[in-house]
This record gives C-alpha cells, structure tokens and sequence, in this order.
C-alpha cells in the first residue's frame, strides 16, 4: 500500500471514530464488494457471505473508538473476515458435535462385530474417564478447546491465564490420553 492510500484511509477512519456516517458509507463502498467476493469464495453461500459482511461492518461501527489502533486498513479488513468466517465455521461443527455425543452411539449395530463393539465402547469410557481424572484446570481448558471449539486465546481471556498455560494444559491432556491409547493397544 503507498503512503497516499495509507494517508486517505488514515483520514477516513478518523473521520468514522468521529461518527461521520458519510465517511462509514465511503468505507464500506471502498470494501464492500471486494470483501464480498472474498468472503463467498470461502463459505460458497451468498445470503451467509452477505450475513459475514454485515456483521464484520457493524463491528468496525460499533468499535470506531478504537479504529486509531489499525496500521493497514485493508489487511484488517480481511483478517477480521478471516475471523468471522472461522467463527461461523467454529460455531457450525460445535452445534453439529453437540449433536453428537459419544455416550450416545449406536453400539447395538448388529452389522458391527460384537467384540468390535465392546472395544470401541471400552475405548470411549477410557477415554472419558481419563478426561474426567484430569487436574480441575487441565480438564476445563481442554474442554473448552476441544468440545467448545474455541482458540486458546479465547480460554487464556476466559480463565485469565496466558495462552502459552492453556497450551501446557492442552498438551498435557493429550499425552495422557495419548498414554491411554498405548496401554490400550498394547492389551489388544
């Protein structure tokens, strides 16, 4: 980006943490349809795209106080796109897995094997009752992260601790898990 583009989108942003709707329209016509394209390309559904664009443009209204922050308008633009679209996604698979709860199987399918039925419901238990003997702290992290779906930046903010502590405890539910699963195949 040249420094006049920088300079123009420097000045519309002031003008917009000021409320100047005039300049909000002028940015949202400056984006609006590259944006679109952008965001289409990656959920294939219009009304969804139009949903994402909505929204992205209503968020950069609602937080005009802090539009000073950005150092590329462009690149904030399509990161928060990014964001958005990961969102929708994350919240999609979340309600979809909700939906899905182990305990809940059909392990009475007769086409399965009934030794191949016992063992995936042995694993399961395994699994959750590992989960479950956790320490209190390792065990919500890593529920948030992998039943909740959310990013471990999200969890730090949640349970204020920092990102590379929500790691940690990531890690260390999936080696013990991990572990669970040698023992397992080892008896087997």
């Amino acid at each position: 980006m040249n420094e006049e583009q920088n300079t123009a989108y420097s000045t519309l942003l002031t003008a917009i943490e000021q409320s100047n709707e005039k300049a909000f329209v002028m940015l949202y016509d400056l984006f609006s349809k590259d944006l679109s394209k952008y965001i289409l390309s990656k959920v294939s559904d219009l009304d969804l795209a139009q949903d994402i664009l909505h929204d992205l443009f209503l968020s950069v209204w609602k937080n005009k106080d802090k539009l000073k922050e950005i150092k590329s308008l462009p690149a904030y633009l399509y990161s928060s796109c990014r964001y958005l679209i990961m969102a929708y996604y994350r919240k999609r698979v979340n309600s979809e897995v909700s939906e899905f709860d182990l305990s809940q199987l059909d392990i009475l399918d007769e086409s399965v094997e009934l030794e191949d039925r016992l063992h995936y419901r042995y694993i399961i238990d395994l699994v959750e009752q590992e989960i479950e003997n956790l320490p209190e702290k390792c065990k919500a992290v890593f529920k948030m992260s992998r039943y909740e779906y959310l990013s471990n930046k999200e969890i730090a903010i949640r349970m204020e601790i920092t990102e590379s502590t929500v790691e940690k405890h990531i890690n260390k539910a999936i080696s013990r898990l991990r572990s669970i699963s040698k023992l397992y195949t080892i008896l087997v």
